[in-house]
């Protein structure tokens, strides 16, 4: 394909758009647990590129920050902060280690399809539980320095780097 003699690159189709959660809240959210920090999590949410609908999420331990993917449709990370789980500043920059967080997408929509999920309130979406302690094989947290900020993907899709906010680490 070209415009005006220029020979176009062919760019790729995808089934997802990823979006992260970043603070972590009541689940479900409606006013009944404000003041339960333990029941606050974040979501990492996978939505139907043609019709921007929530298609599935996974609860995380953390907030999610940025989001990179593997380009081939196997993985999608994200940078998280506040592994402390703190609802004040003091508290979530206490620790001197966060993670990113990997999601194993073919392993989820493998869950996915064994019945494995639930849903939260009202909402109809499917939800893994993807928090350290679930063990589904769906997430790995790697440690990363404090307050990670930052992510990119190698241009084959073979690494990613993740940097720091509160710690000038890469």
């Amino acid at each position: 394909t070209s415009i005006h003699g220029m020979r176009l690159q062919k760019i790729p189709k995808t089934g997802y758009v990823f979006a992260n959660g970043e603070m972590i809240v009541p689940l479900p959210n409606d006013g009944r647990d404000l003041d339960k920090p333990e029941n606050y999590w974040t979501m990492f949410s996978a939505l139907d590129a043609e019709t921007m609908e929530v298609v599935w999420q996974v609860i995380v331990d953390g907030n999610l920050d940025n989001l990179d993917t593997s380009y081939d449709g196997v993985f999608a990370y994200s940078t998280c902060y506040n592994s402390e789980r703190g609802v004040v500043l003091a508290e979530m920059m206490r620790s001197e280690r966060d993670w990113v967080t990997v999601f194993h997408l073919p392993r989820i929509e493998a869950a996915l399809k064994a019945g494995k999920a639930t849903t939260i309130g009202t909402s109809k979406v499917p939800v893994l539980d993807g928090r350290k302690a679930a063990n589904l094989g769906i997430t790995v947290y790697i440690p990363v320095p404090k307050n990670p900020h930052g992510l990119n993907t190698s241009p084959d899709g073979k690494y990613f780097i993740a940097n720091g906010k509160l710690s000038p680490t890469v």
